[in-house]
């Protein structure tokens, strides 16, 4: 009899274990769902910011000024629902995706100085400009992620 108590327990302990799981899972489709709205407002508030002036109004200070701050208030809802999205992965996740920031802070900052140094030297010829900087950000963060799931996954498969 106390067998039967011991396996019932087990399976209503492995029950709840699939429940939370799933409810891990349901979580982070959502928040990756919330998190690429907040993104796609972000990217459409930034292409009217940069086109509008020239396209589709003639250059007035007052709407440039006005879609400027629209843009940073997406801006804003978009770092938050990134903030959502890393606080709702599990513990292994949020320590990779938080080394792969480190590493890319390190590399945007470092890499980025040193750019700078070459063309105010004379070495290379071409200005340092914003977009090659987010280049180096997102490159050195896909790497980073890739690597660290590969180092810390590697057993799971």
């Amino acid at each position: 009899m106390n067998d039967i108590c011991k396996v019932n327990i087990t399976f209503k302990n492995r029950i709840k274990a699939m429940k939370a799981e799933l409810n891990l899972k349901q979580r982070q489709i959502k928040n990756t769902s919330y998190l690429a709205k907040w993104t796609l407002i972000w990217l459409f508030t930034l292409a009217i910011c940069s086109f509008g002036p020239t396209l589709i109004w003639d250059r007035s200070a007052l709407i440039s000024g006005f879609f400027i701050i629209i843009n940073l208030a997406a801006g804003v809802g978009m770092i938050l629902a990134n903030k959502r999205y890393l606080q709702g992965m599990d513990e292994l996740m949020q320590k990779i995706h938080l080394s792969a920031m480190g590493f890319t802070l390190g590399a945007v900052l470092v890499g980025g100085l040193a750019y700078t140094n070459l063309q105010l030297s004379g070495l290379i010829d071409f200005k340092a400009q914003i977009p090659d900087l987010m280049f180096l950000m997102g490159a050195v963060y896909l790497i980073s992620v890739y690597v660290l799931n590969k180092h810390y996954c590697a057993g799971d498969e």
